[in-house]
């Protein structure tokens, strides 16, 4: 038979101790992995981009001022590739011919898959792309600017089939 031995402080103060480093040690391993797989920020230098929130309000202003309308008209998979069309209306309705576009294709909640969409006319206030993206979510930010200097800007979020 085994002597049972008392129970000290000792005991209770190494049991407790034991028992929080156990929660610390898995409070840190979850905080490394966390942060780790998502850093928090989507935006690079988003401090940098804060100080400079005057300047964004008074282009989307300037934007607003224009009263362009920009729809993305239709999106058709063939194969591998994906045909983008969006569409461009000045405030009377008209349609915006002549216009540069750049864009970009992105996932919501990352940036793996991200490229750039280079557009080319198509008459009409109309405009296309082809890209190679896989089926999903994804957000479509189009930049287009006059021969008058003038820029318009939208973010829409397309279902890629």
């Amino acid at each position: 038979m085994s002597k049972r031995r008392p129970l000290t402080g000792g005991h209770v103060l190494a049991a407790l101790l034991g028992f929080f480093a156990l929660i610390l040690i898995a409070n840190a391993s979850f905080l490394y992995f966390a942060v780790k797989t998502y850093p928090g920020e989507k935006e690079k230098k988003s401090y940098r981009q804060g100080l400079l929130f005057n300047d964004i309000l008074e282009a989307r202003a300037a934007q607003d001022a224009l009263g362009w309308r920009a729809a993305i008209d239709s999106v058709v998979r063939d194969g591998d590739a994906v045909t983008l069309v969006v569409s461009f209306r000045d405030a009377s309705g008209s349609t915006l011919d002549g216009l540069d576009l750049a864009g970009t294709l992105a996932r919501p909640a990352s940036d793996v898959g991200a490229q750039d969409v280079a557009f080319a006319p198509a008459g009409a206030g109309r405009y296309w792309a082809v890209v190679a993206a896989e089926a999903g979510a994804w957000d479509l930010t189009v930049t287009a600017r006059s021969s008058a200097d003038e820029r318009f800007q939208f973010t829409n979020r397309v279902m890629l089939p």
